[in-house]
């Protein structure tokens, strides 16, 4: 058996949860167009679930993990990294922002606002958007460059960090509340829009 690679094991968890998060904001989208289109109708009790996951584990676990061990190993290691550290800190804040005026935004549409399912749709392109665009810069800028100056030490404490609050939705054990919560998404979307979560389907 293989020994433990914590550098190996930290990526990967990173990259799983940005994985995870972009599958239900994937179908978020998907449906959120399907709805502005008129392809679907409305189904607040998946906007819900959808937008519960993405506030309880992206923006309140996956997010403070990566600042305060992530990025703040690589601060002490180097300071050429810190304009995009920056950068992806700055993101960070907003992207608690933009969800919070994603609930609010899905409150209105929800409420019969006669403009809130624009709003709604208008809100959740403006989140994903940067969160994708955020996923893609930690991948491939600073995931990529972090092994040139992290430290053994460094990773064991990134990956157990990241170890210590596993993905509760689609992690290697997902708690009950948020399995029932993943199956219930699934069950919610529409059909063709399933396959998004076959990856994650054990």
């Amino acid at each position: 058996m293989p020994a433990h690679d914590p550098r190996r094991s930290a990526i990967e968890r990173i990259k799983s949860e940005h994985h995870s998060l972009g599958a239900v904001l994937h179908a978020l989208q998907k449906f959120t167009h399907a709805l502005r289109d008129e392809r679907a109708g409305p189904d607040f009790e998946l906007l819900a679930a959808m937008l519960y996951y993405i506030d309880a584990f992206p923006e309140r676990f996956h997010h403070p993990k990566e600042d305060q061990h992530l990025f703040s190993a690589l601060r002490r290691r180097t300071a050429r990294l810190n304009e995009v550290l920056d950068t992806l800190q700055g993101e960070h804040i907003r992207s608690g922002q933009l969800m919070g005026q994603l609930e609010k935004a899905l409150v209105h549409y929800a409420g019969g606002d006669p403009d809130g399912l624009e709003g709604f749709c208008a809100a959740v392109d403006a989140y994903a958007a940067l969160t994708y665009e955020h996923m893609r810069t930690e991948e491939q800028e600073l995931l990529a460059a972090a092994p040139e100056y992290l430290r053994p030490e460094d990773w064991q404490a990134i990956d157990r960090a990241f170890g210590d609050h596993d993905d509760p939705m689609f992690g290697d054990k997902p708690t009950e509340a948020f399995r029932r919560q993943r199956l219930r998404i699934i069950s919610l979307l529409p059909v063709k829009l399933r396959p998004l979560f076959r990856d994650s389907d054990a």
